[in-house]
């Protein structure tokens, strides 16, 4: 879907003399010096913005802080190789699924026996559950650990506490006032600091083991794949840390030995070599994604780890996918008439899947920049997901309400939260009240005005040495403003999308035709360059990300 960007929110920048100077210093080319112009490096450190073209692994590992518990955890595992009886707890999304992949591999490497448990979303929803662990004290257990959850879960983790089990927590959420009391929480938000706060789970779990020396590097490094998937898929801030995790991991995962990761790539229509952070992102992240909304996350793990039938295991996370993609659509549709233009989104339904919420949720924050919390209604229970965009804190606005809510948890930007059925009114018109009381501050757009016939493959290979791209990270946004003819064309079967002719380039704008006379009428266009490789040739496409529209400030136009 194409957004909309207010003019004056539009900010302009040109390669200058400043940018081709940095050029010359970091040897790269002047339009990527730029973008390190952009992102806060200058010439006065040569060294700091070459470093950001090619980050590396050991530096940026080198006093990585993973918080107190990090060596003790260490020390406990190693106490207790061999033992019979190890649970993996997980959580499931991406992240928790190749997180607790990693984990059983790292556990079957030094214990007997290691089974698995993730919750399904629809039925116990996300954390650690006291019934669980109940249950896991019952058939036995002598280590319990918990991937990409546990922090909060103060409670059910007190369960194992006085069934003697011991705990190990490797999770990356904020944590509460208190820490569960005995577990060993490997967790950089609970005493830990820098860059390590930025990890995913799955990468709090291998950084831990690489530091810690639970296995060799020959060993931990070859899994940096699953840490690649998940650092894209949870969203982390992109600094040097994760980016040097993601350039190493993507390496392996074009190599990867894993055959289930390989059925699914070629079941998205793709070849392993050509796994790169544009088809994680669009293909197989929300393949494994699915599973866990649709309420068979381990699915997920088993392609990850291997096993029977990892074929049809790919397939099914494929037909999920799908599944949850139409499922989306149907919500949106229903959803978009109800919404008023910048107010906060509060909507409930029984014919809601609670699995396909988030994803509805965050499309509609991003495109719309407002606050979204959707919930699904089933039986005695709500289970319901927040985004929020920029300037707003999900987490205090759910503060004020945790004395009526039965669990909640997340972080900045994304949370989510449970409440009875009796309660549900009266805290959906209390988060709506607080969504009010905090309205966004969207910053400013920054976008380099750069003529489209001159981003050659060169150019955007060049750029893309700064990727991944993501949170914390933008990727480069263009503009073009709006002059002469706008030809709009249709592109694919299904007439949702077009094809733009104007400006000196040709875009391709994804759910554009519904917004054809805004794009004829529209002031510009910011764009993002893509590569692509046609029949052996590589070529740039131009992906329409926004229509620059006029708004109060009466700005009718922009120049650099």
């Amino acid at each position: 879907m194409i957004g909309e960007i207010p003019v004056s929110r539009l900010e302009l920048r040109e390669v200058d003399d400043d940018a081709r100077i940095l050029a010359e210093r970091v040897s790269c080319s002047p339009l990527t010096a730029l973008l390190l112009r952009m992102r806060g490096f200058s010439g006065d450190d040569p060294r700091e913005a070459r470093a950001q073209l090619d980050p590396g692994l050991d530096d940026s590992m080198a006093g990585i802080d993973l918080g107190p518990f990090s060596a003790p955890a260490a020390d406990l595992w190693k106490s207790l190789r061999g033992i019979e009886r190890v649970v993996v707890y997980g959580d499931y999304d991406a992240d928790g699924a190749c997180a607790t992949a990693l984990a059983m591999e790292l556990a079957l490497a030094s214990f007997r026996q290691v089974r698995y448990f993730i919750p399904q979303r629809h039925r116990e929803g996300y954390g650690v559950h006291e019934k669980v662990v109940r249950t896991i004290a019952q058939n036995g257990c002598d280590l319990l650990i918990t991937v990409d959850c546990g922090t909060r879960d103060n409670d059910a983790l007190g369960v194992a506490r006085e069934a003697g089990i011991p705990v190990i927590v490797f999770d990356h959420h904020l944590p509460g006032e208190t820490l569960p009391e005995g577990a060993f929480v490997v967790n950089p938000h609970a005493g830990g600091s820098g860059e390590a706060q930025t990890l995913c789970a799955t990468g709090v779990l291998w950084a831990w083991a690489r530091r810690e020396g639970i296995a060799p590097p020959e060993w931990v490094d070859p899994r940096m794949e699953l840490v690649a998937i998940a650092t894209l898929a949870d969203h982390v801030p992109l600094g040097m840390l994760n980016r040097a995790i993601y350039s190493r991991g993507i390496g392996t995962l074009r190599r990867s030995e894993r055959r289930g990761l390989r059925a699914l790539i070629a079941g998205t229509g793709h070849r392993l070599e050509e796994v790169d952070e544009e088809l994680l992102t669009m293909k197989v992240i929300p393949c494994l994604n699915a599973a866990g909304r649709l309420g068979v996350a381990d699915i997920a793990v088993e392609t990850l780890l291997g096993g029977p039938d990892l074929e049809g295991k790919a397939r099914e996370l494929v037909d999920l996918n799908r599944k949850r993609q139409s499922l989306a659509a149907e919500i949106l549709e229903e959803i978009h008439p109800k919404m008023e233009e910048g107010a906060p989104v509060v909507m409930g339904d029984y014919a809601w899947p609670v699995g396909v919420l988030s994803g509805v949720a965050s499309r509609i924050c991003s495109e719309a920049g407002v606050s979204v919390a959707l919930a699904s209604l089933s039986g005695d229970h709500v289970r319901g997901t927040l985004r929020v965009p920029q300037g707003v804190d999900a987490l205090k606005v759910l503060e004020p309400l945790a004395p009526r809510l039965l669990s909640w948890g997340g972080h900045r930007s994304a949370a989510g939260f449970s409440v009875s059925l009796s309660e549900w009114s009266g805290v959906r018109d209390l988060i709506e009240e607080n969504l009010l009381s905090s309205p966004p501050s969207p910053a400013a757009v920054q976008a380099i005005f750069y003529p489209p016939g001159m981003l050659t493959p060169d150019e955007v290979r060049s750029m893309n040495s700064l990727g991944p791209f993501g949170a914390g990270n933008p990727p480069p946004l263009f503009y073009a403003p709006s002059r002469g003819t706008v030809e709009i064309m249709p592109l694919g079967r299904d007439g949702k999308h077009v094809r733009v002719r104007a400006a000196g380039g040709e875009f391709l704008a994804f759910g554009g035709a519904a917004r054809s006379d805004l794009i004829r009428s529209s002031l510009g266009w910011t764009f993002r360059p893509r590569m692509n490789n046609w029949k052996g040739q590589d070529r740039v496409d131009f992906i329409m990300d926004s229509i620059t529209v006029s708004d109060r400030s009466g700005r009718e136009g922009i120049d650099p």
